[in-house]
């Protein structure tokens, strides 16, 4: 009964080729994009997720201290 389900949808042979070429295509455009970005700009936005706002005197040491573990 369960193995007759799918194979009663019309052009249901067509859809794992789409979802085959959304998939590669996604990570296509995406990897595309991320040649083509500014540098400059992906390194200010990765750190920007551990910036604070805060002003540091040493480079290698965290921005905030852990309060409250």
């Amino acid at each position: 009964m369960y193995k007759n389900v799918l194979a009663s949808i019309p052009g249901i042979e067509w859809y794992p080729v789409v979802a085959l070429l959304f998939f590669f295509s996604f990570f296509g455009v995406l990897i595309v994009w991320y040649f083509r970005a500014d540098q400059r700009r992906l390194e200010a936005l990765a750190a920007s997720i551990l910036n604070d706002g805060t002003p540091s005197t040493d480079p290698n040491s965290p921005s905030k201290t852990m309060q409250g573990s």
